[in-house]
């Protein structure tokens, strides 16, 4: 309900329940005045509000009220046909006790109060509270939401029950109209205490949607289970005053689990999940964006009334806005269990599980696929034996999106911000088709890094290990020089280490390893210099000129042909129709030409050169070669600038050259 009606709820159930007791003469025409006075009040602050018969009876305990119907503009309309309070006690000044209260005939249209893009109507054709102590007077002062949680936090009820109800919801507009009508199974709460139910629960639910073609379907939702709900807490997010004044995390629920879940389209598409089950929710408001949210919310649904799109401005506006929610939000953790769903095309999948968490402060230490399994709509099989992503950031994502929305290119000088959306992803045991059939799998993967949000990682590391067909790789890709093509299949393996060490100003690549089967293996140790901390700077200005000053202290490199070299060799020879020895001598012959020169002029590099062309000679040799500057500091960037050039070889007289031994 909107927050007006939660007033004028409260002032009316407090006026007619708890404001006349010792009056023994006229207490009906009392009470019938006590409740019109509320209702006049709240026709003065603009809003449509009135109420049918009205009784009261004080030596039986036992209030009556039809027909109450309160209506705000932009707010929608609340109707109840009957409140009746039975065992009406006083047991103080300031408290006022019902043994029951039955409400019938509830009714609400409008929009959701922390959604306002969405248009709701509830209805309820009974609700049941049993033992019902609560203030005597509405709390006085403050803004309607004040009065609301103030009095709630004050409320205290063994039970409430909802034997039935249904909503109907709509949002959007054109191909994006969503419509949704649910069923919902008996409601039961129980033991309210200072604004918090220490157990709820819901029967199995139905439900249909419609709107767009493209959304109908229906589905249902298994019995819903919650422990510790403390609505107090959410209802702080709609007072501004309050909510900037709690600044500590409060849970909201303790626990919550559904037994199953299923929904299908008309469309074709088929999904269920066994079980859900979401543990410690809690919330920091001081801290949560919410009055912007809920403005955002009324401009959307005003656009949609006039089936528009915000703007990318609008757009990025509210995605930044939802990055905030993050960092005020903290979830234990989060398990779904057997997942399975069928696609329109008819491509199949079962997930044994999916777990996340715990999201603390806006990162979740990890999200995690066991045991995704299916078959792709041509009937070829998938798998995955495990997927992990740690250190997500779910904020950082959104205000990455937020960027690209409004500039599409924003990464493409600065992609540093993409290095704080994750931390960790590892595979494990995968595989997956490929377009000339041949299944791609991928034994294991594991990439992480750290750093600073928004700036390079100060570490990384990469293991991957993997089989292919050579025939995944297309012809037209640079790549594909690097496959062995008379093969149909080969194995991969890279290692990638790479850190800085802050005392010493050094960054080092140690290891980096690549090899293809039957194909050829590279590995390699890098140092640089001078490497301070401005290099790691979110500012890129400031990255790129601590990056300008990085030297270079070494390179060692290694090469081995495994058998790439030979085939090579031979695609051409048989493309000139000569052989692979000439070939093989003509590139031999082509290398000495272009290094004579840089021999003569540097003799020490002849051990290097002829090294070269040794291996150039030489099939399924190895090459193993240590690069330093020949005088200090080389700037990395001046190398970098150099191999991009049109004379890529003049960088040779910056550095020595060493056989290292093999």
């Amino acid at each position: 309900m909107r927050k007006t009606f939660v007033v004028a709820f409260v002032a009316l159930l407090v006026a007619g329940v708890g404001g006349y007791f010792g009056f023994n003469l006229l207490v009906g025409h009392l009470a019938r005045s006590h409740v019109e006075a509320v209702l006049a009040n709240l026709r003065a602050n603009g809003m449509e509000a009135q109420a049918g018969e009205v009784d009261y009876d004080v030596f039986e305990g036992r209030f009556e009220m039809h027909d109450l119907a309160v209506a705000a503009p932009g707010q929608g309309s609340l109707k109840i046909a009957s409140f009746l309070a039975t065992g009406v006690e006083r047991p103080s000044p300031s408290r006022v006790f019902a043994k029951h209260v039955a409400i019938q005939g509830i009714a609400f249209d409008g929009p959701l109060p922390l959604a306002p893009a969405i248009e709701a109507s509830y209805r309820a054709p009974r609700l049941d509270i049993a033992a019902l102590e609560m203030p005597a007077e509405v709390p006085g002062g403050g803004t309607a939401w004040q009065v609301a949680l103030g009095f709630f936090e004050k409320v205290n009820a063994d039970r409430i029950i909802i034997p039935e109800s249904t909503v109907s919801t709509r949002s959007g507009a054109g191909d994006s109209c969503i419509e949704t009508d649910v069923i919902h199974g008996a409601v039961g709460l129980e033991r309210l205490a200072d604004g918090r139910f220490a157990t709820a629960g819901m029967e199995p639910s139905r439900f249909t949607i419609g709107g767009a073609p493209t959304n109908a379907g229906h589905g249902s939702l298994g019995r819903i289970s919650a422990e510790g709900i403390d609505v107090g807490a959410m209802l702080l997010m709609l007072d501004p005053e309050r909510r900037q004044a709690v600044d500590e995390f409060r849970t909201v629920y303790g626990a919550i689990s559904v037994d199953g879940y299923e929904v299908v389209t008309d469309a074709g598409l088929r999904q269920s999940w066994r079980s859900l089950t979401v543990r410690d929710v809690a919330i920091r408001p001081s801290v949560i964006p919410a009055e912007e949210l809920l403005e955002m919310g009324r401009r959307i649904q005003e656009l949609a009334s006039r089936d528009e799109n915000p703007s990318p401005e609008e757009t990025a506006e509210l995605m930044r806005a939802m990055a905030g929610l993050y960092d005020g939000l903290n979830i234990a953790s989060i398990t779904f269990d057997g997942m399975e769903g069928t696609e329109p095309d008819g491509s199949k999948a079962t997930l044994a599980s999916l777990q996340a968490g715990p999201l603390d402060s806006g990162r979740l230490e990890k999200l995690s696929l066991e045991r995704l399994e299916g078959t792709e709509a041509d009937g070829k099989p998938f798998r995955v034996e495990r997927l992990l992503i740690g250190g997500l950031r779910p904020g950082a994502m959104m205000e990455v999106a937020a960027g690209l929305t409004t500039d599409p290119r924003s990464l493409v000088g600065w992609p540093a911000p993409l290095f704080s959306m994750v931390g960790t992803v590892e595979l494990d045991d995968a595989e997956a088709p490929t377009g000339s059939g041949e299944p791609l799998t991928v034994d294991k993967l594991a990439v992480s890094w750290t750093g600073e949000t928004d700036a390079l990682p100060t570490s990384l590391s990469a293991t991957l290990r993997m089989t292919g067909p050579t025939t995944a790789v297309d012809p037209g890709n640079t790549a594909f020089a690097l496959v062995p093509d008379q093969m149909k299949r080969v194995n991969v393996a890279m290692d990638v280490n790479a850190r800085w060490n802050e005392a010493e100003r050094t960054a080092t690549l140690d290891p980096f390893y690549l090899e293809v089967s039957d194909a050829f293996a590279v590995s390699a140790k890098l140092s640089l210099n001078d490497v301070d901390d401005s290099v790691f700077s979110p500012q890129p200005d400031e990255a790129l000129a601590g990056a300008g000053a990085v030297n270079l202290g070494s390179l060692d490199i290694t090469v081995t042909d495994s058998g790439l070299y030979e085939q090579k060799l031979e695609e051409a020879a048989r493309e000139q129709g000569i052989k692979p020895e000439e070939i093989r001598q003509l590139f031999a012959g082509f290398a000495e030409l272009l290094l004579s020169q840089t021999v003569a002029d540097r003799p020490e590099l002849g051990p290097a050169v002829q090294a070269f062309v040794g291996f150039i000679q030489q099939p399924m040799s190895t090459l193993a070669l240590r690069i330093t500057p020949r005088a200090e500091p080389l700037p990395l960037m001046m190398i970098l600038e150099a191999l991009q050039s049109d004379d890529p070889l003049g960088i040779v007289d910056e550095v020595d050259v060493k056989v290292l031994e093999k």
